[in-house]
């Protein structure tokens, strides 16, 4: 399954059957790292509400390498799972699960962005 970075405004687009999906890809700079929101779309981006799939950091401080990074995340992803002509929530939620193993197995640490982080001074 082919998944294309779309810019400037970054999302991934991947086709499953007659449909194109969109995932949005958020970066934020948080310090000495980028975090990484990637949010289920819906059809086209035409989906009634987003649906949040994983938020991590990628281990880089370029959002451009980040983008990157979740394109291979998102390939990987959807070749290991399954999805359904119609994509429901079943399948978001598999593929938010999966998304989430591949981000761990490449090294990259889960990120939760409402977590309030105090410096060690």
């Amino acid at each position: 399954m082919t998944v294309k970075l779309i810019r400037p405004a970054p999302y991934l687009a991947f086709a499953v059957g007659p449909f194109v999906h969109r995932v949005d890809i958020v970066t934020q700079d948080i310090g000495c790292t980028i975090g990484t929101r990637l949010t289920y779309a819906g059809v086209n981006g035409l989906g009634n509400r987003a649906v949040p799939l994983v938020t991590y950091h990628p281990g880089t401080r370029y959002h451009d390498t980040a983008e990157e990074c979740a394109v291979k995340h998102l390939t990987t992803a959807l070749a290991r799972v399954q999805l359904s002509t119609r994509v429901d929530s079943a399948d978001v939620s598999t593929l938010a699960l999966c998304l989430a193993e591949v981000v761990q197995a490449d090294g990259c640490q889960l990120w939760d962005p409402n977590e309030k982080v105090e410096e060690p001074w």
